[in-house]
């Protein structure tokens, strides 16, 4: 099963890479204002950070990588940086959901990056080959952070979101001790499907990886890339995208993971997936109902690991709460019987099977049973 749960991942991915390529044919190969970047050094023109605060939210302070201000990050908060994608900037998604979602709702420090120059349409393959140098140049800010005692450790928490999710995974190559946390938002999928774990985001980047996909079969991955990974609505199409964005649903199924995660941070009802092995096996409706829930999203438990789905809602407010546990009124209990006396043996606890859906929805005429049966008092002899 799982062979066939991998190739079947893999090939299904690899085919909404070429969809995706051929959707734009050259990729920008041809057109002058692609291109990449010349210099590898870092400070980088084309890379720049954004300090932000409450009392800076409206006036964010521009960050220099090797002379920073420990003023600047006073008093102690955590801090959260920030990423965006192919064709965005500072205050295209995930920032324009999730900073202020932050900033309202807690206390804390949030760097937005920059690098909108290295990642311009329809430039997309110069893009993926940019992205070390964001990388690199990330890291030298956090290098920097903590080295001068600036910002813990414990407290920096990374979010990216598409390729973003990539420059997050990236940048744990240059770091001098691996992030806490590093949260993935439908990291990109083309150019990456059969990149080696050093160029893409994955569960060795951070001590907890949480990852949430939305667009499987489009521009996010399907694969698991995370200590824990999220599947609203199995991932390949959200409620709503149709109608929200009829030329280009994909685009909206790639951009409910930062708006899932920025509407996480304040829920009360929250994003509640249950556990399952893999997609496949959840596509096929053979996962199990009474499988651990996890919380997804800014408030997930660093303990929970494994794949989960969920249902989430098609307008805002999009989560729907925990779902609710099954009703063991409905189950029916497997006695094991003594091979001596035909009877339960004393200290055998019931195990609880797996529900009869007819016993929800049809009574039973006793009248028509042919036999009644009683329970008595084990004979001293077994019956067979």
């Amino acid at each position: 099963m799982t062979t066939i749960t991998t190739t079947t991942t893999t090939l299904l991915s690899l085919l909404a890479g070429v969809c995706f390529i051929r959707a734009n044919p050259l990729l920008g190969l041809v057109d002058p204002a692609c291109f990449v970047a010349s210099s590898g050094e870092c400070p980088n023109q084309n890379v720049t950070f954004w300090l932000y605060s409450n009392a800076t939210r409206d006036a964010p302070i521009q960050l220099n990588p090797v002379d920073l201000n420990p003023w600047d990050f006073q008093p102690p908060r955590p801090l959260k940086i920030l990423i965006h994608g192919y064709t965005g900037h500072r205050d295209f998604a995930p920032n324009n959901h999730i900073r202020p979602a932050l900033l309202d709702n807690v206390d804390v420090y949030v760097i937005s990056i920059d690098y909108a120059p290295l990642v311009r349409y329809p430039c997309y393959v110069q893009a993926v080959r940019n992205l070390p140098l964001v990388s690199k140049c990330l890291a030298q800010l956090i290098n920097n952070l903590l080295e001068r005692g600036i910002v813990q450790h414990e407290l920096v928490h990374i979010i990216g979101f598409s390729l973003g999710g990539q420059v997050a995974g990236q940048t744990s190559n240059y770091l001098k001790r691996k992030p806490k946390r590093i949260t993935g938002l439908d990291p990109a999928k083309p150019l990456f499907i059969l990149s080696s774990e050093s160029r893409r985001l994955d569960a060795s980047d951070a001590e907890f990886v949480d990852v949430i996909h939305t667009d499987t079969l489009g521009r996010g991955m399907m694969r698991p890339m995370g200590h824990v990974d999220f599947y609203p609505n199995f991932g390949p199409l959200q409620p709503g995208c149709l109608e929200e964005n009829p030329n280009d649903p994909g685009s909206c199924n790639h951009e409910r993971a930062p708006r899932f995660y920025a509407e996480s941070i304040n829920s009360t009802l929250g994003f509640w997936g249950r556990q399952c092995s893999s997609w496949l096996i959840y596509l096929f409706g053979l996962c199990s109902t009474r499988a651990a829930q996890a919380l997804m999203g800014y408030q997930v438990s660093e303990n929970m690991t494994g794949n989960y789905f969920l249902k989430a809602g098609s307008a805002p407010p999009y989560a729907m709460g925990k779902p609710e546990e099954p009703d063991n009124s409905k189950y029916v209990a497997k006695f094991r019987l003594s091979a001596k006396h035909n009877e339960i043996e004393h200290d055998y606890e019931p195990e609880l099977s797996d529900p009869i859906p007819e016993l929800e929805d049809n009574d039973v005429d006793t009248d028509e049973l042919e036999k009644q049966l009683i329970w008595q008092e084990a004979l001293d002899e077994p019956l067979f």
